[in-house]
């Protein structure tokens, strides 16, 4: 008796039509009140799953905040699917198997792509919550508040150093001076916290701020230092 080992037939049409089948099935779960997706947080929490494997991987975690960055001008599912696949699915991101078959989808707008999005998103929302105070500076400053109770201090920056007019250089030094300038009025009704507004029986500054100077000057280049000091010296002078 000879057996004959024959090649299965495949049916790219068949495979896509039951790629979509099994997508839009969990597509309309995450718009129900009790959704899939909502048990599979709680169960997986994908915010920390990601986090953990970001901090092995560097390249994740240099492309998962510039994604962060990215995300609050993102209107639509298919924006974030397609920032998503730019940040994550390239070379340099080594991913986990469950989040590289997510992003394994040929158009945004497909929906593998809005499933794609609906997943992520939330749980890349979540995480930058666990170092954004907030995405305004009265927000901020009740974050920085409640640290204050637990005797924590702070340093504070503005999210969106990425540069590439003089105009918006512009616009991110006065969202500077505007961030001092609350802070500094904030302060002033902040209780003293010997634990962290002192030391060595000296004073400490209530307010903490962080910058990147590649921020304030859209022609930034480390070929031009003469240059580059020199245009970034003109804009900071306010802040100084």
């Amino acid at each position: 008796m000879v057996a004959q080992a024959t090649q299965p037939q495949y049916d790219p049409s068949r495979y896509e039509a039951k790629t979509q089948a099994i997508a839009q099935a969990l597509l309309l779960a995450t718009r129900e009140k009790k959704n899939l997706f909502a048990q599979m947080r709680d169960q997986m929490r994908w915010d920390d799953k990601i986090m953990d494997f970001a901090m092995g991987n560097p390249g994740l975690k240099v492309q998962l905040f510039r994604f962060i960055d990215a995300l609050p001008a993102l209107r639509s599912k298919p924006e974030i699917a397609r920032h998503l696949q730019e940040y994550l699915a390239v070379e340099a991101v080594e991913l986990p198997t469950a989040l590289k078959g997510l992003l394994n989808f040929s158009n945004p707008d497909s929906v593998p792509g809005q499933l794609a999005a609906t997943t992520v998103a939330p749980a890349v929302e979540t995480l930058a919550y666990r170092y954004i105070s907030g995405d305004t500076i009265d927000k901020a400053i009740k974050a920085i508040e409640r640290l204050r109770k637990d005797k924590l201090t702070f340093t504070m920056d503005l999210l969106g150093e990425a540069v590439i007019t003089e105009a918006e250089a512009q616009a991110y030094l006065q969202h500077y001076l505007d961030l001092m300038a609350q802070l500094a009025q904030a302060s002033q009704t902040w209780k003293p916290v010997d634990a962290i507004d002192r030391a060595d029986d000296q004073p400490l500054p209530k307010v903490q701020v962080s910058v990147k100077l590649t921020a304030f000057y859209s022609q930034f280049d480390p070929l031009d230092a003469k240059g580059s000091q020199a245009g970034v010296s003109d804009r900071i002078r306010p802040l100084l």
